[in-house]
């Protein structure tokens, strides 16, 4: 077993292949796990619902975590041309008016946002709740969209294909009915994984009860560092006990889920949101290069997209993180992730980040998922005319005929692009439940569509 040290020199460096910024490693900040007991929150059950006002910023802190450093940064230039306070819209009390920043700052509780053009320029952003723009802000799941970049990035230089099947890469799943599924399925999450392994008692389960099965059982994340690390009788840092006992890395976890689980139908039969998915793109990207997570991120996205700041990663005592919500990002940065790809993976001077032939997959689908969407998810209840494609989610308005492409995270972290105009909207929430139809109405219809509509509509007047 490769372990870190149960001693971390926060300025230690631990850099492999040519990666051309430094990845460190860190322990938790004391004095940050210190101001939250007052709170009675602590890494164990951080992420729940309840929490969310206290632990969305700079959420690495209190984990052991990967820190990924910038190289070569995008020059970003604040023309402030869009004023959410002067955006007045329809409130919920009728005849009544509320501006787009009350219902940012106050209904959608935003920490922070970024609204960005396709040339790179803000447009307008905010930093509440006491973050700036160095804050690194826990995104959820929106990191998926991030991992799936990497795993492109990583397939384009020749690691592996997307065609190949993932018990070529991955062992555990060799021998088993998912060995011969090609990676792509598990990109776009039509693999055929619906069951899920048992979780801990009284787990919050994301608040997807009654919604769906949800996305992942408990001891997934507790098995990759994301409710921290226990000292066990060897004096070793390990990943505590959790449903199925002590589980101390992810290949432990990932045995345990094969032999309870079996696909639940064909590959493309439905799409089914499940993390085990993504969790596969990044155990790909780390068989074939023979780097942790952070490492080849750092060497194939953060080093080469013009991104601004340090971005975070929770890690277990192995260098393990999990590729579908361990990360810790910027407000601006969470919106370089999409400047990316409304300028076809190319960053700002013009070099290919990640494939053309990505970006355009992810806004045009294919048949397969877009007849996957609504066989089972009571995702397609909420936008009949999506899909989802390589972890993003494109959703076409059926009242004005705007298509976007978004990351989605729970509790508010969303990073979109607007399909015709190129414009961004990066939001980050500590929105006070995970999901579910409110979520998404605050959020796509009552922010992120509105704000699409009246930038366009300015920037056409203006021309």
């Amino acid at each position: 077993m490769k372990r870190l040290s149960t001693v971390l020199a926060v300025t230690a460096c631990f850099c492999t292949g040519n990666a051309t910024a430094e990845t460190t490693y860190h322990e938790p900040d004391q004095a940050m796990i210190s101001n939250l007991e007052p709170y009675k929150v602590s890494v164990r059950e951080w992420e729940e619902a309840k929490n969310m006002r206290f632990v969305m910023a700079d959420t690495h802190l209190f984990h052991t975590h990967a820190t990924v450093h910038p190289s070569d940064p995008m020059p970003l230039k604040l023309v402030g041309s869009f004023d959410p306070a002067q955006m007045m819209v329809d409130d919920i009390r009728p005849n009544k008016k509320i501006s787009m920043y009350n219902v940012m700052r106050d209904r959608a509780a935003i920490q922070s946002y970024v609204i960005m053009n396709k040339r790179g320029e803000i447009l307008s952003e905010d930093y509440w709740s006491n973050t700036e723009p160095t804050t690194q802000h826990h995104v959820m799941s929106a990191h998926k969209c991030f991992s799936s970049m990497l795993a492109f990035a990583v397939a384009e230089a020749g690691f592996f294909k997307m065609s190949d099947p993932i018990g070529k890469y991955v062992p555990e799943m060799r021998g088993t009915k998912f060995e011969n599924i090609p990676i792509q399925h598990f990109s776009d999450m039509t693999a055929g994984i619906w069951d899920l392994p048992k979780s801990r008692d009284n787990y919050h389960n994301w608040g997807m009860t009654g919604l769906t099965a949800g996305s992942w059982d408990s001891h997934m994340a507790v098995a990759v560092g994301y409710n921290g690390l226990v000292m066990n009788e060897d004096g070793e840092m390990v990943p505590p006990p959790d449903a199925y006992g002590q589980l101390n890395n992810f290949g432990e976890w990932l045995k345990m889920f094969v032999s309870e689980v079996e696909p639940d139908g064909k590959p493309g039969d439905f799409y089914a949101y499940r993390d085990v998915n993504t969790e596969m793109l990044g155990r790909v990207v780390v068989n074939t290069t023979g780097m942790p997570y952070a490492e080849a991120f750092d060497k194939f996205i953060w080093s080469k997209g013009g991104f601004n700041n340090d971005v975070s990663f929770f890690i277990n005592q192995e260098k393990e993180s999990a590729a579908s919500g361990s990360m810790n990002v910027s407000a601006r940065d969470f919106a370089i992730g999409s400047f990316l790809m409304v300028n076809d993976g190319k960053n700002w001077k013009g070099d290919q980040v990640i494939p053309k032939s990505y970006v355009d997959a992810v806004k045009k689908g294919d048949e397969i998922v877009k007849e996957a969407w609504a066989k089972r998810e009571y995702e397609a209840n909420v936008y009949p005319q999506a899909f989802y494609k390589n972890q993003w989610r494109t959703v076409t308005d059926p009242e004005t005929g705007r298509t976007l492409s978004t990351m989605i995270g729970v509790n508010g972290n969303y990073s979109a692009f607007d399909h015709e105009t190129g414009n961004i909207i990066a939001l980050q929430g500590a929105y006070r439940e995970p999901t579910g139809f409110a979520y998404v109405q605050v959020y796509v219809r009552d922010i992120i569509q509105p704000i699409f509509e009246k930038l366009a509509a300015d920037q056409a007047a203006s021309k």
